[in-house]
């Protein structure tokens, strides 16, 4: 990364090691002198450094104020916005309302009307605020980083449940692991933009959405990371508060098994998933 940074602001350090260079020219000129006092014979050399320290904290805060945004704290913002309207079209597919015949209750046993037969009730819940947060510990430092903007919906009946985030979405406290996060050797978010979960709650039908309480639950589906998708199963917790559900799960995933092979970051990934449906 430091050589990612000095390859990208070359300006910085060359006009820093020519102001430098020049201070020690003339501290190496005025070292020959013959005169016998310090101050006399280094009086030059104080000037020169006293004014290479002025030049090089300008150097300094110019590059601060035009240093390249992806070394900012919190600076990347997905290049677009996630929407859960694709997810829930998707999952209100088969809960729309179908027509059949049956039997009219006149007394021409062989006339017959047309009603709406509703199935058993049935809600698509949906948010763009869910959270994936994910931690890598190794001997060297600890990797973590969270989106806070991914998209999700919740079929109520079928327990169909979709995940989608945007790789450029993900937040670290340490600024420069953000652009590299997003580099070839990692991510390669270019390539991929974004991560997706499609998968089913396998014990849907032991939830009963109309209460409030704590249901443990199973999850297992297809999980999509830098261009490769992976069966997964998943346990978590999906909580009913004032009728309405949240899920959080905490798993893990090799890495190796979605082709991120730099090891600068630990074998095992710990994901945790928390989404609070409206």
């Amino acid at each position: 990364m430091l050589f990612k940074l000095i390859k990208e602001l070359p300006w910085m350090f060359v006009i820093a090691l020519i102001i430098w260079l020049i201070v020690l020219f003339f501290i190496i000129k005025n070292i020959k002198k013959k005169e016998t006092s310090f101050f006399k014979k280094h009086k030059t050399s104080f000037i020169v450094v006293l004014i290479a320290l002025i030049i090089t904290v300008f150097d300094i805060w110019l590059f601060v104020q035009f240093i390249p945004t992806h070394f900012r704290k919190n600076n990347t913002t997905p290049e677009q916005t996630l929407s859960v309207n694709d997810i829930t079209k998707e999952l209100q597919i088969t809960d729309t309302l179908k027509k059949i015949t049956v039997p009219s209750k006149s007394k021409d046993s062989s006339s017959t009307k047309k009603i709406d037969s509703i199935k058993p009730a049935a809600r698509i819940y949906s948010t763009n605020k869910a959270s994936i947060h994910f931690f890598s510990s190794t001997t060297a430092e600890d990797i973590e980083a969270t989106n806070n903007n991914v998209a999700s919906a919740l079929n109520t009946q079928t327990g169909d449940l979709r995940f989608i985030a945007l790789i450029k979405g993900f937040y670290f406290d340490n600024e420069m692991m953000q652009d590299h996060f997003n580099d070839k050797d990692y991510m390669n978010s270019e390539a991929f933009p974004k991560s997706e979960f499609k998968g089913t709650i396998t014990n849907i039908k032991a939830i009963d959405f109309t209460k409030d309480g704590n249901y443990n639950v199973t999850v297992t589906g297809n999980l999509s990371i830098h261009g490769i998708t992976q069966k997964i199963i998943a346990t978590g917790t999906l909580t009913i508060n004032n009728k309405k559900p949240s899920i959080k799960s905490i798993f893990k995933i090799k890495r190796v098994d979605f082709g991120i092979t730099t090891d600068e970051i630990a074998d095992t990934i710990e994901i945790t998933v928390i989404s609070k449906y409206d």
